[in-house]
């Protein structure tokens, strides 16, 4: 029983823990502007882009200059 009882509660403290961690990772994509438009629509300004990724901005800009 004590087994249990420790699974239980180990489980119950997960879940509440992974709650919290899902509505601060949807806060947070709508606290910064282009987040959602980016998940639902698959693309983002060069400005956030370069706001938000700046080294990924620069590997798609040097690969599209050499193309």
């Amino acid at each position: 029983i004590p087994v249990i009882r420790f699974a239980l509660m180990l489980h119950s403290f997960s879940a509440v823990a992974l709650i919290v961690v899902i509505m601060v990772h949807i806060y947070a994509a709508l606290w910064v502007k282009g987040t959602i438009t980016a998940m639902v629509e698959g693309w983002v300004t060069k400005t956030w882009a370069k706001k938000h990724h700046p080294r990924w901005y620069r590997e798609v800009k040097a690969k599209r200059t050499k193309d």
